[in-house]
C-alpha cells in the first residue's frame, strides 16, 4: 500500500508541476504568484518517490512524524540566513501577496521546502555516487575543533560587522561553528565521515547544494512573487536572478544545513520524553517565526 502511494506521488507531482508550467505561461494569476512554492513542493513528491522506488527508503516514507519535524524545524534554519540578511542586505522579496495573513503563509511553505528538498536531493545523489572520492584524510583533535569553533565565531563577527567584504562567511560560518558542536555532541558529522575516509555524504551535499541552488533561481526567474540580489563586488554576470558567483555559495550552503539540521535532531531526541518541553520548544519557534516574519516584511520585503 506505502508502495502504490509513493508511486503516485511521483504521478502527481508530475501532473502538478508540469500543469502549473502550462498555467503560468497562459499568465494565470495565483499560479505566478505561487509559481515558486507549488513548484517546489510538488518536485518533493517526485524525489520523494524516485527515492523510495531506488531504495526503499525516503523521507515520506519512513515517518510522515519525522517529514513533518524536518519541514517545521526547516523554517527556522532559513530564518537565520533571512536574520542575517537584515545587515548584509544581500536580497530583497518582490510582488508578494499584500495581505498579511496570506504573505506568512506563503513564507513559512516556501521556508519550510528548504530542508525537505534537501534532504531528498542528498538521499538521491547518495544512491548513485558508487565510489567514495575520497580525498584525504583528516585526525580530529582538541585543537583542531577549538580552532574551527573560533573560525566561525570570527566569520560571524567579520560578516556582521563589515558585510560589504566579509558577506560571503555567512555561508562558512556554520560548518566551522557547527562541526565542532555535533562531534562533542555525538551527532553525525562531516569531519567524522572524513577522519575515517569516507567522503559519500560529503558529496552527496555539495551535489544536493548544486542542484538545490539552480532550482531554486530557476523556479525564482519564473515567479511573479520572487526574490532578488544586490551582492558587493560580485552583483554581475547573472544566471536567472543569481550573479554567477553567487553559485558558489549553494556548496557550503548545504553543508551548513547539514550540521544545523544535526544539531536540531539531537535537540528533539534528547527532548523526546519532555512533553513540556518540547510544546515549549514548538511554541518557542512559532514566536520565533512570526518575529521573523515581520522583520522581513519591514525590512526585505519592496512593496
Amino acid at each position: 500500500m506505502k508502495e502504490k502511494i509513493l508511486r503516485f506521488n511521483v504521478g502527481l507531482g508530475l501532473i502538478i508541476l508540469l500543469l502549473s508550467f502550462a498555467l503560468l505561461f497562459l499568465h494565470v494569476s495565483f499560479v505566478r504568484r505561487w509559481f515558486f512554492i507549488i513548484a517546489w513542493w510538488s518536485f518533493i513528491l517526485i524525489i520523494d518517490g524516485i527515492n523510495f522506488q531506488r531504495m526503499k527508503s525516503s523521507l515520506l516514507s519512513e515517518s510522515v512524524k519525522d517529514f513533518l519535524f524536518v519541514a517545521y524545524v526547516s523554517v527556522f534554519i532559513w530564518l537565520i540566513f533571512e536574520l542575517f540578511n537584515l545587515r548584509l542586505k544581500n536580497w530583497s522579496y518582490h510582488d508578494l501577496p499584500s495581505s498579511l495573513p496570506e504573505r506568512w503563509f506563503g513564507y513559512f511553505l516556501a521556508f519550510a521546502s528548504v530542508l525537505p528538498a534537501m534532504k531528498e536531493l542528498s538521499l538521491f545523489f547518495r544512491s548513485i555516487l558508487k565510489k567514495k572520492f575520497a580525498l584525504f584524510r583528516i585526525r580530529v583533535t582538541h585543537p583542531l575543533l577549538k580552532f574551527l569553533f573560533l573560525t566561525g565565531t570570527a566569520s560571524i563577527v567579520l560578516a556582521l560587522i563589515w558585510p560589504r567584504i566579509f558577506f560571503p562567511l555567512t555561508w562558512l560560518c556554520f560548518i566551522f561553528l557547527l562541526e565542532p558542536v555535533n562531534i562533542l555532541m555525538k551527532n553525525e558529522t562531516f569531519l567524522k565521515d572524513v577522519e575515517k575516509r569516507e567522503w559519500s555524504r560529503f558529496w552527496s551535499w555539495v551535489l544536493t547544494g548544486l542542484a538545490a541552488g539552480f532550482l531554486w533561481e530557476f523556479w525564482n526567474f519564473w515567479a511573479e512573487s520572487h526574490w532578488e540580489y544586490s551582492l558587493p563586488y560580485l552583483n554581475f554576470w547573472r544566471v536567472f536572478q543569481m550573479p554567477v558567483f553567487g553559485y558558489t555559495g549553494f556548496l557550503p550552503f548545504a553543508l551548513e544545513v547539514f550540521a544545523l539540521y544535526e544539531l536540531l535532531l539531537s535537540l528533539r531526541k534528547r527532548l523526546q520524553e519532555k512533553m513540556i518541553l518540547k510544546w515549549l520548544a514548538f511554541i518557542f519557534l512559532l514566536y520565533f517565526y512570526a518575529l521573523g516574519f515581520y522583520l522581513i516584511d519591514r525590512y526585505t520585503l519592496i512593496p
